[in-house]
């Protein structure tokens, strides 16, 4: 039994936590040991647990150092050795070899360095030292040690104190701008969907109104077919770009090339995205775009087929694991990939053609944030990074050692889910992540923070903690494993600064003080939603008492617009849906919502707003242009350094675009905004609305 506990204990899983209400709770031996089973070690095999903890717990003390360590930058660096007690007085010589390509080398003695921990195992104690080194650079070196004619490497990650943050928001700069789920996006341009050319439209208009930041959806490419998989936060890969955001008119091939108009007036008229249709259309033409760029770049090698093949190299073999199983996925055989996949000369030709639409899309959002920058948006595009991925997508389908597919990632019991929630998504296995040296971590990081200035992590706290559900149970039996936080923390951080992206952690729920004092020392900003900002006795939090370094927002993807708030429709949606807690009463519910509408009059009261009717009178009126531009531009007044909006409460919509709780019993992720963004934008009570947020925000 204790070999198993130290299994557990290395493995994360926790053996209780604090719920909702602040209460301990245990969680039974059976419970974790289904997470054990999950993660592929049977726990009732006392050899195949002993062998496990060995691993994880004894082995790391018998190597002189780890394959993988993580330091931070300071004027003296250093890294950590283990050794035996007869290796203590051993002399030890170490070469970093940096990213650059320089060497620093030195000697120690073990027995003169510090010791900063131990462990005994069969009568040996082993010692940890530290080796002071100097200062190193940020980044990813190559540490190689030798003694006694044996050598060891590993690599050494140095990274900063903090993430990156523009210089101008480093000074206090307050900024302001949009967020918006891409797709619903209408234009009489666009082929059915909101695209990559309309985000560029958005960003001239931000930038017009004085605008300073663009937040996406996530671009993470889905599975398909797209309308049995169509959200962004459960998609495909996480690596890599939904090739339907892509325009087909501004690639190079297109030129000569039919549009299919007829089609294309239904697509653009639809209330929703025809995920179906507009694949169908839009593949078509890739294909033909695609056969143009062999025929006139590839087979002929020019200067456009050499920048391709350099994509291609530089995404490795993530790109070419993606590309092999949309192969499959098309023979329906996707569930045979095997790595280093052998492909017939049909299929590699299939998998460049995804290769060649990944190579675009990441083109075209290229030229998105260039037009940000050449705009001075402050930020420019803020990327979203969901917790999970498919189980049957790519990105676990391609990485089956690291995902763990007998579980899923969730959240314990809370008013709302008296049996928690089971979101479906594979976690990532903690100890996997560290013996492969946390790198496909590192390429999540990479890929999503490439061409934009910030990016938003969803759901945070996986960066310390994640809810595991285990198999054939509801969540509430499951429990919370833990990740290597300082790791992952230091690698987000370097990350950041090497590409110049800055974090907005996405922190909202449950949260244990140690991680929002980390992240916001780390300069990692956190992530403030109206609704949840409160004071003691209910009210709604005044603008001035939110925290500076926040990204704040009224409204976002999983909760009611404001319109439906107000109207109270989105509670007669969730109970028609059942939704709703049995124990509460409908019209407690409804109550409850009438005095939060009275908040937000006195809200707005104390803000300095003062509307022309009475309360009484108010509440009973539904949302006009007139309530809905002070509310927005009180919002605008946050200390938090940024503020967005939705383009949903702009145009007062009702219907939300994705109800929590549901997948097949609403048509979340569909529906699209009413009219097209010229439209919006040239509207009097819009332009009036964001004159008046620019202003509140000097």
């Amino acid at each position: 039994m204790e070999t198993l506990n130290q299994l557990m204990y290395w493995r994360g899983i926790a053996s209780d936590y604090f719920n909702y209400k602040g209460e301990r709770v245990e969680i039974s031996l059976n419970n974790r040991k289904a997470l054990v089973r999950a993660m592929g070690i049977d726990p009732d095999d006392l050899a195949a647990v002993a062998s496990a903890a060995y691993t994880l717990d004894v082995e790391p003390w018998t190597r002189w150092i780890q394959t993988f360590q993580v330091v931070e930058q300071h004027k003296e660096c250093c890294f950590f050795v283990s050794v035996a007690p007869s290796e203590l007085n051993q002399e030890f010589s170490y070469s970093i070899e940096l990213e650059n390509g320089t060497d620093i080398k030195g000697v120690f003695t073990p027995s003169a360095q510090p010791e900063v921990g131990d462990y005994l195992f069969e009568g040996i104690r082993y010692s940890r030292r530290v080796i002071m080194c100097g200062a190193l650079p940020l980044g990813y070196h190559r540490l190689t040690l030798l003694s006694a004619g044996h050598s060891l490497t590993g690599q050494l990650a140095v990274v900063p104190e903090q993430g990156f943050v523009p210089a101008d928001i480093h000074k206090g700069k307050r900024v302001w701008g949009f967020i918006v789920q891409l797709y619903t996006l209408r234009t009489d341009r666009n082929w059915g969907i909101g695209d990559l050319t309309d985000l560029k439209y958005l960003l001239l208009k931000a930038a017009d109104f004085g605008a300073d930041i663009v937040g996406l959806n996530p671009l993470h490419v889905l599975r398909t077919p797209n309308e049995y998989h169509c959200s962004p936060y459960s998609p495909s890969d996480r690596r890599f770009i939904e090739p339907l955001y892509i325009d087909p008119e501004v690639i190079d091939e297109f030129a000569g090339l039919s549009v299919p108009s007829a089609q294309l007036v239904q697509l653009r008229a639809d209330k929703s995205v025809n995920y179906a249709a507009v694949y169908d259309v839009k593949f078509a033409v890739f294909k033909s775009l695609y056969r143009q760029f062999k025929r006139l770049h590839l087979q002929v090698n020019t200067q456009r087929a050499e920048r391709f093949l350099q994509y291609v190299e530089r995404e490795g073999h993530a790109l070419q694991d993606y590309c092999s199983y949309q192969v499959l996925t098309n023979s329906g055989t996707a569930d045979l990939w095997t790595p280093n996949l052998a492909l017939s000369t049909e299929q590699q030709d299939e998998a460049d053609f995804y290769a060649y639409l990944q190579w675009q899309a990441q083109v075209q959002m290229a030229s998105c944030q260039e037009l940000a920058q050449e705009l001075h948006l402050t930020i420019g595009l803020m990327r979203d990074l969901a917790v999970g991925a498919d189980g049957g997508g790519s990105e676990v389908t391609t990485n089956q050692r690291l995902f763990c597919r007998e579980a899923a990632v969730g959240a314990p019991p809370d008013p709302l889910a008296e049996k928690g929630q089971n979101w479906g998504l594979p976690p990532m296995d903690p100890a996997h992540l560290r013996q492969t040296d946390f790198e496909h971590f590192i390429n999540l990081l990479r890929t999503n923070m490439a061409n934009c200035g910030a990016l938003r992590i969803d759901h945070a706290m996986s960066l310390m903690r994640l809810w595991w559900c285990p198999p054939g149970h509801t969540a509430d039996y499951g429990a919370y494993v833990y990740y290597p936080f300082t790791e992952l923390l230091g690698l987000l951080k370097l990350e950041s600064v090497r590409s110049g992206c800055m974090i907005i952690g996405e922190d909202m729920g449950v949260v244990p003080d140690e991680f929002r004092e980390a992240i916001i020392s780390g300069s990692v900003f956190t992530n403030k939603l109206f609704y949840f900002e409160r004071e003691h006795d209910g009210d709604f939090k005044l603008p001035e008492h939110y925290m500076p370094r926040a990204l704040a927002m009224l409204t976002n993807h999983d909760v009611p617009t404001l319109a439906s708030w107000w109207a109270g429709s989105d509670i007669e949606l969730r109970a028609n849906l059942n939704l709703l807690d049995d124990s509460v009463p409908l019209d407690q519910v409804k109550q409850e919502r009438t005095n939060d509408k009275y908040r937000l009059l006195r809200w707005l009261e104390r803000c300095g707003i003062h509307m022309a009717l009475e309360p009484d009178v108010q509440i009973q009126q539904p949302m006009t242009e007139d309530l809905m531009g002070e509310i927005l531009a009180c919002g605008a007044k946050v200390a938090s350094q940024i503020f967005v909006i939705q383009l949903d409460d702009l145009e007062l919509l009702d219907a939300p675009v994705n109800v929590p709780g549901t997948s097949t019993e609403y048509a979340n992720w569909q529906r699209k905004l009413t009219v097209n963004l010229d439209t919006l934008f040239a509207r009097e009570s819009v332009i009036a609305t964001l004159n008046k947020v620019a202003n509140a925000r000097p």
